[in-house]
């Protein structure tokens, strides 16, 4: 009965179909409008009105002359006035829905743009996850994820355990035998954690490897990596810490850094903390301050101010791009979502492109962010994401 209805319940709806029209509705605020949808058949003839663009008596008024806010509130105000006429409270307050799916049906009905302009055509695809395969010393493969928890000791006697998602070695440091080197790699789509035998953490990115001995013997500590990782190494002044990638090595004793080196002859380290060298092999290289970042390969090294908070946003769970090119964004999306991106037409790239967004949402929300930028079109197609000119 329309008593018991809740009173704030159509200025509720009233706000989740503004949110949908302006196409900033939350996964949440969608099944609530859902929800109400499918509550009655009045409101699945009324949903269709809207998502029809059929007109009404409202449509004929420039959008520009709706301040909804203020509309809503004043209906709003009148209720609280009047709170024993049952009758004129929900007249209002359908009245109020209506004067929104009005200025719903104008922006629907609007020329500026065809409809399909902003829709990615294609099936959904989900984010990356918590997954690697470990490479051991022995070649015997072993498939990691969040899921299962293990644990199981090497030859050597070293104890390995994976929980949550992160791969842990508890070295023993009174065994004389050798150590063994291992490799953790991740897919694409793919994202792990990994505890060193010093206690040293390290991210791994999507399509990466890092090689690492499953203890650390002698005076120093070094591994080898592709792809990206971030690390945070454990202080041990006698003994350095040493990223050997692309025929760079970066040298630490204690602190947070990031290293990317997707592509096969220029690394980039950016330190967020301490205190790294970056060098190629045999030179004596450069010291990075915190909040720098060293470009080296192809026999040059140069050092520029980063932003710490884009560098370091995947490990975050975030995907933060900043004046981007198009085909830089379109390379990283396509690790993270695991799909290979062709380019239809004549594509032309796209600069200055930001992106700032979860890396947990599904791929189509992303890429509708960056169509409201004009910048291209975009269709799914299984796992390949086709990129189209935008016009």
């Amino acid at each position: 009965m329309m008593s018991q209805l809740p009173l704030e319940l159509p200025f509720r709806i009233a706000a989740l179909v503004k949110n949908y029209i302006a196409g900033n509705i939350t996964p949440d605020e969608q099944a609530e409008l859902d929800a109400w949808i499918n509550l009655s058949e009045k409101n699945r003839e009324l949903w269709a009105e809207i998502s029809q663009g059929a007109t009404n008596e409202w449509t004929s008024t420039p959008l520009h002359n709706y301040n909804m806010e203020n509309v809503i509130g004043s209906i709003h105000h009148k209720i609280k006035k009047n709170k024993q006429r049952r009758t004129f409270i929900y007249l209002s307050a359908a009245a109020a829905i209506l004067i929104m799916i009005a200025v719903g049906l104008q922006y629907l009905k609007a020329p500026k743009e065809p409809a399909m302009e902003y829709v990615v055509i294609g099936n959904e695809v989900p984010p990356g996850t918590t997954k690697a395969r470990l490479v051991m010393a022995n070649g015997h493969t072993i498939g990691l994820d969040k899921a299962r928890d293990s644990s199981f000791t090497e030859g050597n006697g070293v104890q390995v355990q994976q929980q949550q998602g992160v791969l842990s070695y508890l070295a023993k440091n009174n065994t004389k035998e050798m150590p063994t080197y291992n490799t953790l790699i991740t897919p694409k789509g793919g994202e792990y954690k990994l505890v060193l035998g010093d206690g040293t953490v390290v991210w791994l990115n999507a399509a990466s490897s890092i090689r690492f001995p499953n203890r650390f013997s002698g005076n120093q500590r070094e591994v080898q990596l592709t792809g990206e990782a971030y690390f945070e190494v454990t202080h041990d002044p006698k003994r350095p810490f040493i990223v050997a990638v692309n025929g760079t090595e970066v040298q630490v004793l204690g602190t947070a850094f990031d290293i990317r080196a997707y592509q096969p002859a220029i690394t980039y380290t950016t330190l967020v903390n301490g205190a790294v060298r970056v060098a190629s092999k045999g030179s004596k290289g450069q010291v990075l301050q915190p909040g720098q970042m060293a470009r080296s390969g192809n026999g040059g090294l140069s050092i520029t101010n980063a932003d710490i908070e884009q560098v370091t946003a995947w490990k975050n769970k975030q995907i933060i791009l900043r004046d981007a090119d198009l085909r830089d964004i379109m390379e990283e999306l396509s690790r993270w979502y695991n799909v290979d991106v062709v380019y239809a037409g004549d594509f032309n790239t796209a600069t200055g492109v930001t992106i700032e967004i979860s890396r947990e949402v599904p791929l189509k929300k992303i890429l509708e962010m960056i169509m409201l930028t004009k910048s291209a079109k975009f269709r799914i197609d299984g796992d390949v994401v086709t990129v189209l000119p935008f016009r």
